[in-house]
């Protein structure tokens, strides 16, 4: 019988530690809440920053939600969403500069009136950019065995390739490193013929894409 009343309060006394034990870390509670998936659902897809080779910064393009920002030279442009599927793009508070209108297989650059800058076509091995609907002499980022992408001129003619978060020059020298994931889109660096506004709204897009 006395063994019977130990084991009985022992037992009283184990559950109202339980009841009574300390709350859990509040500071794990946050941390475990803090998954990749908790990041993406915040709308805020990560910044990716382009450097020079010595280390200087030259851009910074943020994606939040669908509302695309680069920063370049003293520049801030803004692309905001439009019902229509549009994102208009404009510096500062100014007035709209350009817009993209998605279509199928990629998307075309405008001026604020409607005018064609650029149509990008995009499938699983190559990006092509032009000037005209036909896509024409296209600048062409294309994609190789792993993380290399080519970056090619209108004519074949190569400017450098994209080597996981590097891009270099036809020579290989190295010309920007970019804090953030891989991506093709950062061939379009090398396209300094294309105005600069306009070469940093393509780069933006593509990122936004996930190319």
């Amino acid at each position: 019988m006395r063994r019977i009343v130990i084991a009985v309060s022992m037992l009283l006394i184990a559950v109202a530690c339980r009841e009574h034990a300390d709350p859990p870390n509040e500071d794990v509670a946050r941390i475990a809440t803090t998954t990749p998936a908790a990041v993406a659902s915040s709308g805020r897809q990560g910044d990716v920053t382009i450097r020079r080779a010595d280390g200087s910064e030259v851009a910074v393009v943020r994606k939040s939600g669908e509302t695309v920002e680069v920063r370049y030279g003293g520049t801030v442009l803004t692309g905001e969403p439009r019902e229509s599927g549009k994102r208009k793009y404009r510096s500062g508070g100014g007035p709209v500069l350009f817009e993209v209108k998605p279509n199928e297989g990629g998307f075309k650059l405008r001026t604020e009136k409607g005018e064609l800058r650029w149509k990008v076509k995009i499938t699983d091995d190559k990006i092509k950019i032009s000037d005209n609907e036909e896509n024409r002499n296209p600048f062409e980022l294309k994609m190789k065995e792993g993380d290399r992408v080519k970056v090619m001129a209108p004519g074949e003619r190569q400017l450098g390739a994209v080597r996981g978060t590097t891009v270099e020059d036809a020579s290989k020298n190295d010309l920007f490193r970019i804090d953030g994931a891989t991506s093709a889109a950062y061939g379009v660096l090398l396209f300094d013929s294309i105005p600069e506004t306009q070469r940093y709204i393509l780069l933006a897009e593509l990122l936004a894409r996930g190319r």
